[in-house]
């Protein structure tokens, strides 16, 4: 009766240190992708404000980026 509940101790350690691996990788990954997805925002912004200037300017096509004017 002590080794099951001694295996069933070990299973759930096994279950929780496993969970707090995913959660480690998880922050890991959003620390690694921050700096990315910071510039992403920034860009995305910056779009969306030289969409405006354009649409001032008279401009109306709808799929209009700045990076097309190359």
């Amino acid at each position: 009766m002590n080794d099951n509940l001694e295996l069933e101790s070990l299973a759930q350690e096994i279950k929780d240190t496993e969970q707090k691996l995913m959660d480690l990788r998880k922050e890991y990954r959003d620390q690694r992708t921050a700096g990315l997805r910071a510039a992403i925002e920034a860009r995305n912004e910056a779009d969306a404000m030289i969409r405006e200037e354009m649409k001032a300017l008279g401009y109306r096509y709808n799929n209009f980026t700045w990076r097309n004017l190359a």
